[in-house]
């Protein structure tokens, strides 16, 4: 079996509000320069670009072409997409390279939160004729959930409720970067 290896990796800042929109091309462009330094190749060194997202939960229709163009109209590229997430795109330029069909890929993952209410969003997965007309947010449905749980016997509201604590991290386990410190609270 022909050797696979992972050999950069780069990775955007998770923000959970962004002082400003941007686009797949605007996240993209800056990490496929920062992973191509760090890799000493050229952008003509990779033989298959394979992409992974959900343009469903980002509440884009074909976003994914857009993103294409973080990588350059040319020369003309060997690209792939997947409506899922990195690591499918991972899977399908993993099965290339052992084909023999090409010898380099470079796989990213990309996404943004919905231009929507994102619990709004994820009830549109539910049954489309019985769920859906009801509108029910994800944390009425995961309520839901829970009661049916308690009531079938499967768990117990003391459980659910142990399980729902905040629990302090053991700083000697975690590997996590430390918290930025927080401002001081105006009292």
């Amino acid at each position: 079996m022909t050797d696979v290896a992972v050999v950069g990796f780069a990775q955007a800042p998770s923000l959970r509000h962004g002082e400003s929109t941007t686009s797949g091309v605007e996240m993209l462009v800056p990490i496929f320069q920062q992973v191509l330094k760090s890799t000493g190749l050229a952008k003509d060194d990779i033989g298959f670009w394979c992409s992974g997202s959900s343009d469903y939960l980002a509440g884009r229709a074909f976003s994914f072409v857009q993103a294409v163009d973080a990588i350059g109209a040319f020369p003309p590229v060997m690209e792939s997409h997947v409506e899922m997430d990195g690591a499918w795109a991972l899977y399908e330029a993993w099965l290339k390279i052992l084909t023999g069909e090409v010898e380099t890929a470079l796989v990213y993952g990309f996404g943004k939160s919905s231009a929507g209410n994102l619990r709004r969003v994820l009830s549109l997965q539910l049954d489309p004729y019985l769920h859906a007309p009801l509108w029910p947010d994800s944390v009425s449905v995961a309520a839901l959930q829970a009661r049916l749980g308690i009531e079938a016997g499967v768990w117990g509201e003391k459980g659910m409720a142990e399980g729902a604590r905040p629990r302090p991290r053991p700083a000697a386990r975690c590997s996590c970067p430390p918290s930025p410190p927080r401002p001081p609270s105006a009292s």
